[in-house]
């Protein structure tokens, strides 16, 4: 639904960048008035523009709440996985079994993992909010109330793209880290799944990485896997956490010995056809990381011809950046090519799923066919 929306209010703003259907109803404001008499200079505000402020609302709510899910849930888990950590420490039952002591370790590596990921899913939650809080001043923009002086005016509006800039800066860091994460994995699971092929088994799992184990496990249910219990009760007493570290462990032991039995060609195949879609999903990283740079770049071209109002006065290296055009060329391009290049990605999003399940399906078929 989120998509969809982006969807909506970017192509809206697109059609209005171009001023497509220009002579219909959509920039009439005398259309809006037959509805609601706004104050001035509100009175100006025209049927597209409502229809943007709705889905720029709609941002506002749905992104900030967003934000707002991932700090609070990163700050539990991080309690939970920090009170999990000190007792796994200080727990002094020793484990002779090979399949016990491997299994403590993948759960104690994938503590601190999880650990890791929590702490950046704060970062990102919090720049996820920076960016639904934005949305007050673009939708009042949309209404026209950002060339008065309610709401700070279009300095205000300013700072709040200034803010969502940076927020976004942070955003594109993660999308280069995704992008090459998930093409590293996908390099590694096919290595992986070429030495089960070679090996015929899984005899030795001494060396079976948390991320391996996540591999074989993903398909199962959750029980299967080392990080069931990240999801545990934030309020829960020692006595609890110790029943679920010892569940976890308990619950790799068992996939460990299932493993160390098993010689199914089909886990290896499989393995392949994961890898396949994880490289996809690094190219489509990659594809969010051009179309979101170029969003950047375009709406920060809008903050510094705000900045640099005076043309002559103008740096040389600012001149560069704002590709020698005049201010107001700059400002209405780079508004433009931000816009468009956020109608774009939803569309990436919405059909990615297609793409994976198609690569899935064709692996499938080649299977039948041999």
């Amino acid at each position: 639904m989120d998509a969809i929306v982006q969807f909506v209010r970017n192509a809206l703003c697109t059609v209005k960048n171009f001023n497509v259907l220009g002579s219909t109803f959509l920039y009439d404001p005398n259309i809006t008035a037959r509805y609601y008499e706004f104050p001035s200079p509100m009175d100006q505000t025209t049927p597209l523009e409502i229809l943007i402020s709705i889905t720029q609302i709609y941002a506002l709510v749905t992104v900030s709440i967003a934000g707002v899910k991932m700090i609070s849930s990163s700050i539990q888990k991080l309690h939970l996985i920090s009170r999990l950590v000190s007792l796994q420490v200080e727990r002094n039952d020793a484990k002779k079994e090979k399949n016990e002591v491997v299994a403590r370790r993948i759960v104690t590596e994938s503590l601190l993992q999880e650990s890791d990921a929590a702490i950046r899913h704060f970062f990102v939650g919090v720049n996820v909010f920076a960016i639904g809080i934005s949305f007050v001043w673009l939708s009042a923009n949309s209404y026209h109330i950002t060339s008065t002086d309610w709401i700070g005016g279009v300095a205000a509006l300013i700072h709040a793209l200034t803010v969502a800039e940076i927020a976004l800066l942070v955003l594109l860091y993660y999308m280069v880290k995704d992008a090459r994460d998930a093409m590293r994995k996908s390099n590694d699971m096919k290595k992986f799944a070429a030495n089960l092929s070679k090996s015929k088994g899984f005899a030795e799992v001494d060396g079976l990485t948390v991320e391996e184990f996540g591999w074989l496990s993903a398909d199962e249910d959750d029980d299967a896997s080392p990080l069931f219990w990240t999801n545990g009760d934030v309020s829960s007493d020692v006595a609890a956490d110790g029943k679920m570290l010892t569940k976890a462990e308990e619950a790799v032991a068992t996939k460990l010995a299932k493993l160390a039995k098993s010689e199914d060609p089909q886990v290896a195949e499989s393995l392949l056809v994961k890898a396949d879609v994880c490289r996809f999903e690094g190219l489509r990283e990659y594809v969010y990381l051009v179309l979101n740079f170029f969003a950047f770049y375009g709406y920060a071209a809008c903050i510094l011809v705000y900045y640099f109002q005076n043309e002559e006065a103008q740096p040389s290296f600012m001149r560069t950046v704002l590709l020698h055009l005049p201010n107001a060329d700059a400002d209405w391009l780079g508004n433009a090519v931000g816009d468009f290049m956020w109608t774009v990605e939803p569309i990436v999003i919405l059909g990615s799923p297609l793409v994976a399940q198609s690569i899935t399906k064709d692996a499938k078929k080649k299977e039948k066919v041999a």
